[in-house]
């Protein structure tokens, strides 16, 4: 029975991971003048406002201990809030509107920050109040990764975001410094 459930969920999570790795990415934000927060940043006259968060919950692809509670958390999440696969996040621009990224289950593929699997989120800034005590209070044994979107990528995943639980490795050298509309200063 083991190994049928084992074999199921790999199953799953193997057509997850063909859909995409739409959740692990930054949020693009063609009216961000990254360039001039670079150099606020650098003199100390300011830094730039967040326009938005996302959630990611990590887990690993390969053990039925980590997958199960992480897609359990997900349906819980997605069931208390009222949300759907019905409507997913659409592209890497911003959402406008609360929704779910397609589940990362690719054990974190090389172009994505993060070395494991995820699963994650759009959240909008006047949102955050309602989504994140909630998140706080419900992860469980969960390992929770809360970033915002500045449009200066590299801060918003290692300076600026907030571990719930065990911190885990990020790829650093896939961020940019700076995003625009479509692509990264650093070209993806």
């Amino acid at each position: 029975m083991t190994a049928l459930i084992s074999f199921a969920l790999g199953s799953v999570l193997a057509c997850l991971a063909m859909a995409g790795w739409a959740s692990a990415h930054p949020t693009y934000y063609p009216e961000v003048d990254g360039e001039m927060w670079r150099e606020r940043m650098r003199n100390g006259t300011g830094l730039p406002p967040y326009l938005s968060y996302h959630i990611h919950v990590l887990f690993v692809s390969n053990q039925n201990d980590s997958v199960g509670p992480a897609m359990e958390f997900r349906k819980r999440f997605m069931s208390h809030f009222g949300l759907t696969d019905d409507n997913p996040c659409n592209g890497l621009t911003h959402q406008g509107r609360l929704c779910m990224f397609t589940v990362d289950a690719s054990s974190g593929s090389t172009d994505s920050p993060f070395v494991t699997s995820e699963w994650g989120m759009f959240l909008p800034l006047e949102d955050f109040a309602k989504f994140v005590p909630w998140t706080m209070q419900n992860r469980g044994e969960n390992i929770v990764f809360i970033h915002p979107n500045s449009g200066m990528e590299k801060e918003d995943h290692t300076h600026w975001a907030v571990w719930q639980g065990d911190i885990w490795p990020l790829r650093p050298g896939v961020l940019c410094e700076v995003c625009g509309a479509d692509n990264c200063e650093c070209g993806h």
